[in-house]
């Protein structure tokens, strides 16, 4: 029966189905206008239209299927490097910003076996994840009694100072909505890590638009109680395949890895 019940746990990837369908309906239907009997006009400006869609929709199937675990299940190995980076006893607690459907803390709460973990995320109808799947791949994997989640946003985290040894986050503090400075979501994400705390942060950390200036996010940093702190480009670390290499999928990926 458990054998059975292992293989229902569900975890979803980064990629959101009903923003790729989207793409794909709007690609098709731009498509179409160009073979109906309408305006010339109209049917070259339908197929200049379509173009962009057409790639992007190709952009996030493929990536799709590169993070599924029926495909490249790169997702799966990128939790795998965040786990592995965690230099750590194993004795205390683990925060887990942006919990997603539960994949890496799941993984940590194995790689851990005497830790308890915290695992946050805001959820809601933008994304196709819930706290409930959270709970019931945790149950799953026979860890549920170790993991609590709780619905919550990055950027005001409902725990006291220096609660966590470890803090992990992984392609969250870029999705962040209700802060427009990604610097201060890091920075309460650093409020909660007792002095002497590991973390390990993987995000678009390349991405001036989003971050600003590379070197200006690690000084600041620094500033704000980091003891020691390395950053890796992720496709030094990582064989990743040339199309997630794109600069909106993982060409812009970055791990910080740090202690408080």
């Amino acid at each position: 029966m458990a054998d059975n019940l292992k293989t229902n746990a569900r975890y979803q990837t980064w990629i959101r189905m009903n923003k790729l369908l989207i793409f794909l309906l709007f690609s098709l239907l731009f498509i179409l206008l160009t073979f109906l009997p309408i305006n010339l006009y109209l049917r070259v400006l339908s197929g200049i239209i379509a173009l962009p869609l057409i790639y992007i929709t190709f952009i996030l199937s493929y990536s799709y299927y590169q993070f599924a675990a029926f495909g490249g299940n790169y997702q799966s190995k990128i939790h795998d490097l965040i786990v592995a980076k965690v230099n750590w006893d194993g004795q205390g607690k683990i925060l887990d910003i942006g919990t997603g459907s539960g994949s890496l803390i799941i993984k940590l709460a194995k790689a851990f076996p005497e830790s308890l973990l915290t695992g946050i995320d805001y959820w809601g109808d933008d994304w196709e994840y819930s706290k409930d799947q959270c709970q019931r791949n945790a149950e799953i994997e026979g860890v549920s009694d170790r993991i609590n989640f709780l619905k919550a946003s990055a950027t005001k985290l409902p725990f006291k100072n220096d609660e966590f040894d470890i803090i992990v986050s992984c392609l969250t503090f870029h999705e962040v909505k209700d802060e427009r400075n990604k610097t201060e979501v890091m920075k309460e994400a650093l409020r909660v890590l007792k002095p002497g705390g590991g973390f390990v942060f993987l995000d678009l950390f390349m991405d001036e638009k989003i971050f600003g200036d590379e070197k200006e996010l690690l000084n600041s940093l620094k500033k704000h109680g980091v003891s020691e702190l390395k950053n890796y480009k992720l496709a030094k670390v990582m064989k990743l395949p040339k199309l997630l290499l794109n600069k909106k999928v993982l060409g812009n990926a970055m791990i910080l890895i740090g202690r408080k």
